[in-house]
């Protein structure tokens, strides 16, 4: 019975200190938006920050406190319970800061924090575990509302008024479990999700793309933009640091308040904002931050706030993000009516030094559940740290009926296909990209492909396709068809039947990664010698792990030569003919090291790698199979990465190689990556000075890189140049020529060649126009005239965003 009293004795005194403890947010007076980080002076006891709502506790036996922030009066109050206080805005202006000499004490704090961030770091040395909420709202400036007037007769005005005093525009919300284990296995669940509107998972990530977990990296992003961290090495220099404030929040405990923003001289993507740096360990308590300049349509703001963890550990606790969207105006009638979006995640539950197993751990970085979006109360009610308020209720209840009513998800899966170049037409979708086509060999192509939807299936897929080149005068068609045997690890089995044409000498490599991607589209309109084919096929495509995709694949091809070519074959009855078959089968392996994925119900999306990313192809013909009787082995490797240089560039290189071993007509050779021309358009990872389809080895390696530097800053809209440094150099065998019935170069010279490019001096609506000049140095066929190893080139550079 004694036991039972103190129960429920410490029950009851534990409720009446949550029930009875005064809270106190602190508002504008006009905007009634809270406050964040108000500076709070009580009567007893040291002062301390309100947090980033404008909240606080008012100290135990405290009467009275006094409230200051920059902009705005000092307004002292009594505590009378719980309150809304409203502070009034002042007019100020800051003056220029002007260094004296001597030392900057900011600069020595930053020094100190520097110094302690790999210790203060949240994945430093310690496995933990955690769960998070995020809630996120897109709505009106609530300025621009508060100039509505009560009296106004604008029937307009009273509607838009009316309406966002009921909801807002969009709303989503998340629950997640995060799993880190040093040096770099991490792991993200996403348990649950709901948004207004709209179910498909692509919007479970929406909290993750808004800023990086944590302040202390090199580079910190907000909306996938990376930014110079003001805590990164060298950031004393690139950075200047203005020590506002000092306040002591605990015994021992001092944070100091530092403003930062880039120095005049310096050329970097930076930030500005307010640091809070705290004597304890000096780790960031507090950072309000924003990029230095606003580029786009959208201007973000950041907050992240930290805790000490089991007296251990500075950990976010609060992360918060602010979107302002001035050219989205959603009323011309009354000044800064424009879109906002404003969200935070909270993060708990910290479990520090976790017993973490390995086997949690793979390639996928961000794993949203199957069941994610079927969660019900019970689940949200427990995970949400705020009870959703009749605006949030109204919102669901609103725009769910408005999609279902406007079919949002149905329009929403339409633009996803168009992304990825299909027109949807129901259960089937037409193939964008077979359009309209250029090569050279065959000029103008112009087709069709349809192939089935989403809609039918998402496990098999079915299609076909026709076109015609203008040029070669030739009909092409093919059909295909591909269906996922085990869905987890994307196991899927592919045949395919098609007649139309091929590169000679192309790498044959199926699995093609995004460096290479648009680079090689450019590459194609240079292709000048092609070969007919006729192929069936049939492959099973994986991963055997997270990070290595196979395809193992069999065919049989008809190859018909083109425009006189003939080659001599090492077995004297094939003669001299004109077609030949091969039987063949392949395995090919790609590697991305470290790379992040996410994996969204049934989709998997890649987010990319610092580290290399490793192809490898061997085929083997198979000789004797019906009429196949060529025997051949064909070995094709590459390795690509790019490379970030902090504030300078970045740097992009690709290492290839080819081997064949037995009869090698130019189909099955290397064709040297050519890009020279009449075309003049340049491209990354070729051979720029060297004419398309005029060198081929049976055995060939090449190395192409590209240094990036970032863009100069103009401020101006339709220039932006960025310069860029290329060099590509290659080797191979030397052909026998008199085996081949036309004349060809081969690389057993090798060849060189450099180049300095200027692009986007000019951008029109996200495209840069620029110019390049390459010089062919080395090996090859190199004129005596130094002007005609020159190629001058244009530029051409794609930003969506």
């Amino acid at each position: 019975m004694t036991i039972m009293k103190y129960i429920l004795l410490s029950l009851f005194t534990l409720l009446l200190t949550h029930t009875f403890a005064q809270q106190i947010q602190i508002q504008e007076d006009i905007s009634h938006a809270p406050i964040p980080f108000v500076k709070v002076y009580p009567k007893t006891g040291k002062p301390f920050l309100s947090d980033l709502d404008g909240r606080f506790e008012n100290p135990p036996g405290n009467t009275h406190v006094t409230l200051k922030m920059t902009s705005f009066r000092d307004t002292t109050i009594e505590i009378t319970g719980d309150m809304i206080v409203f502070m009034k805005e002042q007019a100020s202006e800051i003056d220029e800061v002007v260094i004296l000499p001597g030392v900057n004490p900011a600069e020595r704090i930053m020094e100190l924090a520097i110094e302690n961030r790999k210790k203060n770091h949240p994945k430093s040395d310690v496995a933990f575990k955690y769960d998070s909420y995020s809630k996120f709202i897109f709505t009106i400036n609530q300025d621009a509302l508060a100039q509505i007037s009560d009296t106004t007769a604008d029937t307009n005005l009273i509607d838009l008024r009316k309406f966002f005093d009921q909801q807002h525009i969009f709303l989503l919300e998340s629950t997640s479990t995060k799993y880190f284990k040093p040096p770099f296995k991490e792991k993200e669940v996403i348990s649950a999700y709901r948004v207004s509107g709209f179910s498909d998972p692509m919007f479970s990530t929406f909290a993750n793309e808004l800023q990086s977990f944590n302040f202390y990296d090199n580079q910190f992003d907000i909306l996938g933009r990376s930014y110079l961290n003001p805590l990164a090495l060298g950031s004393i220099r690139r950075y200047l640091f203005i020590l506002e404030d000092t306040t002591i929040t605990a015994p021992g405990d001092t944070t100091y308040t530092i403003r930062f923003q880039p120095r005049r001289d310096k050329n970097f993507e930076g930030m500005k904002g307010t640091l809070y740096i705290n004597t304890r360990g000096y780790a960031v308590e507090k950072v309000n931050a924003e990029p230095a300049e606003s580029k786009g349509g959208v201007h973000p703001h950041i907050i992240q706030e930290y805790t000490l963890v089991d007296g251990k550990k500075w950990f976010p606790y609060k992360l918060s993000t602010e979107l302002v969207a001035p050219g989205l105006l959603l009323s011309s009638k009354i000044k800064d009516a424009y879109l906002v979006g404003k969200g935070n995640t909270y993060i708990d539950h910290v479990v520090l030094d976790a017993d973490l197993k390995d086997e949690r751990f793979n390639a996928v970085f961000v794993e949203t559940a199957r069941d994610a979006n079927a969660k019900d109360s019970t689940h949200w009610e427990a995970k949400r740290k705020y009870d959703l308020d009749n605006k949030d209720l109204r919102t669901y209840e609103f725009v769910d009926s408005l999609s279902e009513k406007e079919n949002l998800d149905g329009k929403l899966k339409t633009l996803q296909s168009l992304l990825q170049g299909k027109i949807p037409l129901g259960y089937l979708q037409a193939d964008i990209l077979r359009l309209v086509n250029f090569r050279d060999y065959e000029g103008f192509r112009l087709g069709i492909g349809l192939e089935t939807s989403d809609k039918l299936s998402t496990r098999f897929r079915v299609g076909g396709y026709f076109a015609y080149g203008f040029k070669d005068k030739m009909w092409k068609y093919g059909g295909y068809g591909r269906v996922t045997l085990i869905p987890k690890y994307f196991l899927d089995f592919e045949a395919r039947y098609q007649e139309d044409i091929v590169e000679r000498g192309g790498t044959g490599l199926t699995s093609e990664p995004v460096i290479t991607q648009l680079n090689s589209f450019y590459r194609n309109i240079y292709i000048r010698q092609m070969d007919k084919q006729r192929i069936g096929e049939i492959a099973f495509s994986g991963y055997i792990f997270p990070r290595m995709k196979f395809r193992l694949s069999g065919s049989y091809q008809r190859i018909g030569f083109t425009e006189g070519y003939r080659y001599q074959w090492s077995k004297p009855e094939m003669g001299s003919i004109d077609q030949y078959d091969i039987a063949e089968s392949s395995l090919e392996l790609t590697w991305a090291i470290r790379d992040k994925v996410m994996s969204l119900g049934t989709k998997r999306v890649s987010l990319g790698s610092k580290w290399p990313i490793l192809t490898l192809k061997a085929t083997k013909s198979l000789p004797g199979v019906t009429a196949a009787k060529i025997d051949y082995t064909r070995v094709t490797g590459a390795v690509q990465q790019i490379v970030p240089i902090r504030a300078v560039g970045k740097l992009t290189y690709v290492l290839m190689g080819t081997v064949v071993d037995g009869d090698a007509p130019l189909l099955l050779q290397q064709v040297g990556q050519g890009t020279g021309g009449m075309w003049k358009l340049s491209a990354a990872n070729s051979f720029e000075t060297m004419i398309a389809s005029t060198y081929y080895s049976s055995r060939m390696t090449a190395l192409f890189t590209r240094f990036d530097f970032k863009a100069v800053k103009t401020n101006k809209r339709w220039t932006k140049p960025q310069f860029a440094i290329h060099h590509a150099v290659g080797y191979g065998s030397k052909e026998d020529a008199s085996r081949h019935s036309i004349t060809f170069n081969s690389l057993d010279k090798g060849y060189a060649e450099t180049g300095l490019l200027a692009n986007s001096l000019l951008v029109f609506n996200g495209i840069g126009f620029g110019i390049g000049g390459f010089y062919h140095y080395a090996g090859g066929v190199i004129s005596p005239k130094v002007e005609d190893n020159i190629t001058a080139k244009f530029s051409l550079n794609i930003s969506l965003f």
